[in-house]
C-alpha cells in the first residue's frame, strides 16, 4: 500500500519521451523571435507537465494512497517526441514543481526525478529509434514497438525511484514488488492515455473531415459516456459492455477516434474508483488499483490495436486503388505507345518509301536505263517495312534495334532519310531494351519533325550515355520558331520522354533552326 509519501513518486513519474517539436518550435509561431522559441516551448512544457499533473491531483486519480494514472508522463513523452530531446529542462523542472520533496532524504528526492526524468529520456529515444518517421499508430508491428518503448521506459522510473526510497528507508524492502508494480502500471496507464491520443490529434483534421463526420462522431462520444456511467454505476458484471462502442471509434474513426474513446472510457473508469463507485471498489486499496489500471490496459490494447489494423487494411485498400490506377494507365500508354510506334516507326519509313518513289519516277522518266535499279531499292524498302510493322504489331523493338542497337539503328535511320541526317556520334554500348526502343522513337520522331515542318537543309545527331541518363541532341538549320504549342509534334515528344522520367528541352529562335535536348533514364544491358 503507498503512502502520501510514495505515492507522490508514483505521481512524479514523467520521462521524456517525446512530442515537443511540433508544440515546441513551430506551433508557437513565427512572430516570436528564434532567441524566445526555446524557452517559451520548455516553459510550455513545464505547464503541461504541472497541469496534468494537478489535475490528477484535484480528480484524485494520485491521492493519498496510490497512484492509478500518471498523467505528465504521457504530456513529456509526447512532447520529446514530436519536439526534440533538447526540451528535456522543461521535464525536470515540471518534475520538481509537480512533486512535494521536502520530506524526502535528500538522496532519495534527487534519485526519484532523476528517474522521473530518464524514464522519458528512455521512451523517447527507443521511441524515436524504433518509429522514426512518428506514426507510432499505423501498424500493429509499429503499435507494438510503441509498447515497447513505453514500457520499457516507465520501468526506469520505478526501479529508480524505489531503489531510491529504499536506500533512504521510505519503504520497506518486503513491499518494493506491490509497490514497483502499481508505481510502473500507473505511469504506463498514464502514458497509453496520453501519448497515442497526442500522437493522433497533433495535426488537426482536416475542416471537410469534421463536417462530414462531425454528427456520428457526437453520437459515438455519448454512446461512450452513456454505457461508462451504465458500467460504472452498477456493480454488476456489466463492466466491459462499452467495449463495442470502443470497437466502433476504431474500426469508424480510426486512431483519432480510438484513442479519444479509450481516454473517454479510462477517465470515467478513474474517476469512478477514486470517488469510491463500480465494480472496481475493493476492501483493499491495492486491489481497487490494480483492477483498475489492467482495465485501462486492456481497453487501450484492444482500440489501438483494431486501429493499426484498421489503418493497414485502409493503406492497402489504397494501395490496391493505386495500382488499379497504374494499370490502367499502363495499359492505356501501351496502346498510345504502339500506336506512336507504328507512326514514328513503319510510317515514317513508308512516308520515306513515298518520297523515294517521286524521285524514282522522274529519273526513270529521264533515265530509263536505271529503272529496274530504282524498284530493286523501292521493293527493298516495302519489304523491310513489312517486316518492321510485323515486328511493331507484335509490340517488339524493330529488328535492326533488337539485333544490333541504338547506334546502329540511329545510322539506318539516317541513310534512309530524305533528308541528309549526320550522325556525330551516340554511345556504343547496348541499354535495357525499353531505353533503346525510348531512344530510338524519339530520334525518329525529330528527325521526321525536320524534315516535315523546318525545310532544314542538314540535321545532325548525336548522343552520350553517363551517370545513368542517356542524353540525346538533334540539331537542324531549318527555319526555327518551333513551339509546343504548334502542333508540330513536339508536345507528343515531350509526353514520351517525360513518361519514362526524362527531361526534354528545346531551343528554337526564329530563323536559326531548331535545337531538342533529350535525357532519359537508361540502363546497360545485362
Amino acid at each position: 500500500m503507498l503512502t502520501r509519501m510514495a505515492s507522490a513518486p508514483l505521481a512524479s513519474r514523467v520521462v521524456p519521451s517525446g512530442t515537443a517539436s511540433r508544440v515546441g518550435g513551430r506551433s508557437i509561431g513565427a512572430t516570436i523571435p528564434a532567441s524566445w522559441r526555446y524557452p517559451m516551448s520548455v516553459a510550455l512544457l513545464v505547464g503541461l507537465y504541472y497541469g496534468s499533473a494537478q489535475l490528477g491531483y484535484a480528480l484524485k486519480f494520485t491521492g493519498p494512497v496510490a497512484s492509478i494514472v500518471w498523467l505528465p508522463v504521457g504530456v513529456g513523452i509526447a512532447f520529446l517526441y514530436l519536439g526534440g530531446l533538447r526540451f528535456w529542462p522543461g521535464v525536470v523542472l515540471g518534475d520538481l514543481l509537480a512533486n512535494s520533496y521536502a520530506t524526502l532524504p535528500l538522496g532519495s528526492a534527487v534519485g526519484q526525478s532523476a528517474g522521473n526524468t530518464l524514464e522519458v529520456l528512455v521512451a523517447v529515444v527507443l521511441l524515436r529509434r524504433l518509429v522514426p518517421d512518428g506514426a507510432p499508430l499505423r501498424s500493429i508491428r509499429r503499435l507494438t514497438r510503441l509498447l515497447a518503448a513505453l514500457a520499457a521506459g516507465t520501468a526506469v522510473s520505478a526501479t529508480i525511484g524505489l531503489f531510491s526510497l529504499r536506500l533512504g528507508h521510505v519503504v520497506d524492502g518486503g513491499a518494493l514488488p506491490e509497490l514497483w508494480r502499481t508505481w510502473w502500471l500507473g505511469d504506463l496507464s498514464g502514458a497509453l492515455i496520453v501519448v497515442p491520443l497526442v500522437l493522433a490529434w497533433h495535426r488537426p483534421p482536416s475542416l471537410t473531415w469534421l463536417r462530414q463526420r462531425w454528427a456520428e462522431g457526437v453520437l459515438l462520444v455519448i454512446a461512450i459516456v452513456g454505457l461508462s456511467e451504465l458500467s460504472f454505476r452498477s456493480n454488476h458484471p456489466v463492466t466491459y459492455l462499452v467495449f463495442p462502442a470502443l470497437i466502433l471509434a476504431a474500426l469508424r474513426f480510426g486512431e483519432r477516434g480510438a484513442t479519444l474513446a479509450v481516454a473517454i472510457a479510462s477517465g470515467h473508469a478513474v474517476w469512478a474508483t477514486t470517488h469510491y463507485e463500480g465494480p472496481f471498489v475493493f476492501h483493499s486499496i491495492t486491489r481497487s488499483v490494480l483492477a483498475t489500471q489492467l482495465y485501462i490496459a486492456v481497453a487501450a490494447l484492444s482500440t489501438l490495436s483494431l486501429a493499426a489494423v484498421v489503418a493497414e487494411r485502409d493503406r492497402l485498400a489504397n494501395r490496391l486503388r493505386a495500382s488499379r490506377a497504374r494499370l490502367m494507365q499502363a495499359s492505356d500508354g501501351e496502346r498510345r505507345r504502339i500506336e506512336q510506334n507504328l507512326h514514328d516507326g513503319a510510317q515514317q519509313r513508308l512516308t520515306a518509301l513515298a518520297v523515294y518513289l517521286g524521285i524514282a519516277a522522274e529519273e526513270a522518266q529521264a533515265q530509263p536505263a536505271n529503272t529496274a535499279a530504282l524498284f530493286r531499292r523501292a521493293e527493298h524498302d516495302v519489304y523491310g517495312a513489312i517486316e518492321e510493322l510485323r515486328e511493331l504489331a507484335h509490340g517488339l523493338h524493330p529488328p535492326v534495334l533488337k539485333k544490333f542497337g541504338l547506334a546502329r539503328s540511329v545510322n539506318e535511320l539516317a541513310a534512309r532519310s530524305s533528308v541528309p541526317v549526320v550522325v556525330l556520334e551516340l554511345p556504343p554500348e547496348r541499354f535495357e531494351e525499353a531505353a533503346e526502343a525510348t531512344a530510338y522513337f524519339l530520334l525518329v520522331e525529330a528527325v521526321a519533325n525536320a524534315q516535315k515542318h523546318s525545310r532544314a537543309s542538314r540535321v545532325r545527331i548525336s548522343g552520350a550515355w553517363s551517370a545513368g541518363l542517356l542524353r540525346l541532341v538533334v540539331a537542324d538549320d531549318g527555319v526555327g520558331g518551333a513551339t509546343e504549342a504548334g502542333g508540330l509534334g513536339l508536345q507528343g515528344l515531350r509526353d514520351r520522354v517525360e513518361a519514362v522520367g526524362g527531361t526534354m528541352a528545346i531551343d528554337s529562335p526564329v530563323g536559326s533552326g531548331t535545337r531538342l535536348e533529350m535525357s532519359i533514364p537508361a540502363s546497360l544491358a545485362a
